[in-house]
């Protein structure tokens, strides 16, 4: 397995964590349910467009090596979509999710490779 499978593989099980965290805060902490709500909104979002991402680069890694002459894109449209859509989820249902903790989950995924990227740095360097 690569680096980058690996360091995928590894934000995943950080969000799944940080997911049953967030689900244990909802259910027992009842004042806070929608925020709670909103940030594992937006981690999920945030999480399925690192996945849809991992995915279109490997695309692109293969097209490099088999050199064909066919456009390889990022999939933006299709990645703000998803962000769109858990945006839309909060602004319609104010009531059961927060706009604004869904806005911080969406850097879920970005923060938490940031932070294995110093932490592999460090090691590296040891």
């Amino acid at each position: 397995m690569d680096e980058f499978s690996a360091t995928l593989k590894t934000v995943q099980n950080v969000f799944l964590f940080f997911l049953s965290f967030c689900l244990a805060a909802w259910a027992l902490l009842v004042d806070y349910r929608i925020y709670f709500a909103g940030i594992m909104l937006g981690a999920c979002a945030s999480m399925i467009n690192a996945r849809f991402l991992a995915w279109k680069i490997n695309k692109l890694a293969a097209a490099a090596i088999e050199q064909k002459g066919r456009k390889v894109t990022l999939g933006f449209l299709t990645r703000a979509a998803v962000a769109g859509f858990a945006g839309l989820v909060a602004v319609r249902y104010p009531e059961q999710v927060a706009l604004t903790t869904t806005i911080v989950g969406y850097f879920f995924a970005q923060l938490v490779t940031l932070v294995l990227g110093i932490l592999s740095n460090q090691r590296s360097k040891k």
